[in-house]
């Protein structure tokens, strides 16, 4: 919305089944359109919002909270750590039209972090509460948690348990859980995404020691057949695929990762949360809504449909925005790995993103995508309508 909607009644009841995650430098308005186009019913995230900033710019929340409607179902991430800031931050995004608002409880990032939020709140249950129900008590539509864990020595299963039942008590049902900890000091925000081990079965546990709670699933899912894989682990071990099948203590292997085997829950996952794997490889999204969601068939089935449309999306955004370098580069950064995996990957990346090209006054993107493209040997750029430019 470009100006203040009432909340979309477009959220289709099971768009948890299959989330992107909100990632800093990621998904911003133009990303999350360009993953709109592949998929209708993925639950897709804002980058964390920072609740002092919606409180401090009402008057031009624009840049912050402006999205296309095509986006819903689209949650607002918050990170802070004052409960009235937050409950405030939370009526703006629901004024501005999002569909959910959610609370950031797993960013590891030393900036996020010494400013007392982000991760370093799972050290603090019972603040978390007080922040959540003041948000529930300011706003209509679902406030949830993003979390880990654990954080630093917190990082038990029965501290993490501590941490659930604690927050829960503000009436908020529906967590989503990175299934790794973190530490605060000592790892960076990249190690944090990879070092500590995953462990997928505190979270399957949760589902069982919490029947009457929603529970995602995030943490190095890497395509489509695993994120089913978690979704349908809770049934019969013939309905379910090999990938995390186990005796129930021995290791086993998803995505390259070693994990742990939880028995089967009685309740299953309410989703699963796709992190880098949305922009390191995007077009997998182009089969969510078949693979996940059951439809008939996809928006797009093409490379080409999806450029197509995503081109004519950059006209308008220019033609009613101007030109600056900074939109140019928000504008291309959604195809940067498009083409993941082909001949010339690397150029293509570089082209595409070339501080000369960026610059240019009379920056055109079609013109970008056709030089860059002719970087993949194995890409046919007439199907794209690119080769005569």
């Amino acid at each position: 919305g470009e100006e203040p909607q009432s909340s979309s009644a477009n959220n289709v009841p099971d768009s948890d089944r299959l989330s992107v995650a909100p990632m800093m430098a990621w998904t911003n308005r133009h990303f999350r359109y360009f993953l709109r186009l592949m998929t209708r019913h993925t639950k897709l995230y804002t980058e964390m919002i920072n609740a002092d900033t919606i409180t401090h710019c009402k008057d031009h929340l624009r840049p912050f909270l402006g999205f296309n409607t095509i986006e819903h179902p689209v949650v607002a991430q918050l990170g802070g750590n004052n409960p009235e800031a937050l409950a405030e931050a939370a009526y703006e995004c629901q004024r501005w039209g999002f569909d959910e608002v959610n609370l950031n409880c797993g960013c590891p990032s030393k900036k996020v972090s010494k400013r007392c939020f982000g991760a370093r709140l799972m050290l603090q249950p019972d603040l978390v509460r007080q922040i959540t129900h003041a948000m529930r008590r300011r706003v209509s539509i679902p406030v949830t948690v993003k979390c880990r864990l654990g954080a630093d020595d917190r990082d038990s299963y029965p501290e993490l348990q501590e941490f659930i039942t604690t927050v829960k008590a503000s009436g908020v049902t529906h967590f989503l859980i990175h299934a790794r900890k973190c530490l605060l000091s000592g790892l960076s925000t990249t190690q944090n995404r990879s070092i500590p081990p995953i462990k997928y079965d505190w979270v399957y546990n949760l589902c069982n020691d919490y029947p009457e709670l929603d529970f995602s699933l995030n943490g190095h899912v890497q395509t489509l057949a695993e994120a089913r894989t978690h979704l349908n682990y809770h049934l019969q071990d013939e309905r379910r695929t090999s990938v995390l099948v186990g005796n129930g203590s021995s290791p086993a292997s998803i995505g390259g990762e070693k994990c742990n085997i939880a028995p089967p829950p009685r309740k299953g996952l309410k989703g699963v949360m796709l992190g880098r794997a949305a922009f390191t490889t995007p077009f997998i999204l182009a089969d969510a809504d078949r693979q996940i969601f059951g439809q008939r068939k996809n928006p797009i089935d093409t490379k080409p449909q999806l450029i197509e449309q995503y081109l004519r999306y950059c006209d308008r955004v220019t033609e009613s925005e101007g030109s600056s370098k900074k939109l140019a580069l928000a504008l291309v950064k959604p195809l940067t790995n498009l083409f993941h995996g082909e001949v010339g990957i690397k150029h293509y990346k570089a082209c595409l993103l070339h501080e000369e090209i960026i610059r240019k006054k009379n920056f055109d993107i079609r013109d970008v995508l056709t030089m860059s493209m002719k970087h993949l040997s194995n890409v046919d750029r007439s199907a794209f309508g690119l080769d005569g430019r």
